[in-house]
């Protein structure tokens, strides 16, 4: 629970790392009062998302500061996220989010790139040499996917159900964030406003691939938590936060006191 907390954390240190520290305070409360704090204490999902945003966010301090050893250390969390759940290797959207809002500072320094590589090399490495087929495994995957609910339900069903979960999981405060995030990417806004909507873009764009490619059945309140914490700062472009922060806390305790999720 204690490190699952800290992906809220990972993603305010990225997002002042390439957007500025204002942006980043708008972004916190939204962070901390998600919906999605009910399953992060209570499914390892959320120990996965923990690894996944400080991945990301070592990776924007490496490019930001310059530093070789933050780029081994984003590399490194970058190859155990795809060790601990297949859906992670999705991840790689954000971590090339940001690399390209920071892309001027890859540029002067090519050698991040290569420690963050040398990095990414090591975990992926350790599991083959000690015997663990990542392809073997992952065709067990699909045909568990075929089973229980997830095979008894249509495609077009979890298409549906799960953006429906996502909703739930990050409020409507980022839904209609998300609304703004597009207007920010669309029209000629500064670079802090358009470097956390680019990161907000690639995460959604993870979760809808993960979405349209059948893999993800049920479950995806817990399932998608890494890709959700990187769609909160979104509501940092809302205009009146109070009132939505108010509503993301009263959907977040309904949850917890209505809903019988079984985590």
């Amino acid at each position: 629970m204690l490190t699952g907390a800290t992906a809220c954390v990972a993603v305010l240190v990225a997002v002042r790392a390439l957007a500025g520290e204002t942006f980043a305070r708008r972004a916190a409360p939204f962070l901390v009062l998600a919906p999605a704090a009910v399953w992060t204490g209570t499914s390892a999902d959320g120990w996965f998302a923990a690894v996944a945003a400080w991945a990301a966010a070592l990776l924007a301090l490496a490019v930001t500061r310059r530093s070789l050893p933050w780029a081994v250390a984003s590399g490194l969390l970058f190859g155990l996220t795809c060790y601990l759940s297949y859906g992670l290797t999705l991840i790689a959207l954000p971590g090339a989010a940001v690399l390209w809002t920071a892309r001027d500072g890859v540029r002067r320094r090519p050698a991040l790139l290569a420690a963050l590589l040398a990095g990414l090399a090591v975990v992926p490495l350790v599991f083959t040499l000690a015997g663990f087929d990542w392809w073997t495994a992952y065709r067990l995957l699909v045909t568990r996917y075929h089973q229980g609910v997830g095979g008894t339900r249509p495609y077009g069903y979890w298409v549906w159900a799960n953006l429906a979960c996502t909703v739930l999981i990050t409020g409507l405060a980022t839904a209609a964030g998300l609304r703004r995030t597009a207007a920010a990417l669309t029209r000629r806004a500064s670079p802090a406003a358009v470097r956390p909507a680019v990161l907000v873009g690639a995460a959604l764009l993870a979760l809808l691939a993960a979405d349209l490619s059948g893999m993800s059945k049920a479950e995806t309140e817990r399932i998608w938590l890494p890709f959700a914490v990187w769609l909160l700062p979104a509501c940092a472009y809302l205009p009146r936060p109070r009132a939505w922060l108010a509503a993301q806390t009263a959907l977040a305790l309904l949850l917890n006191h209505l809903l019988l999720t079984g985590w």
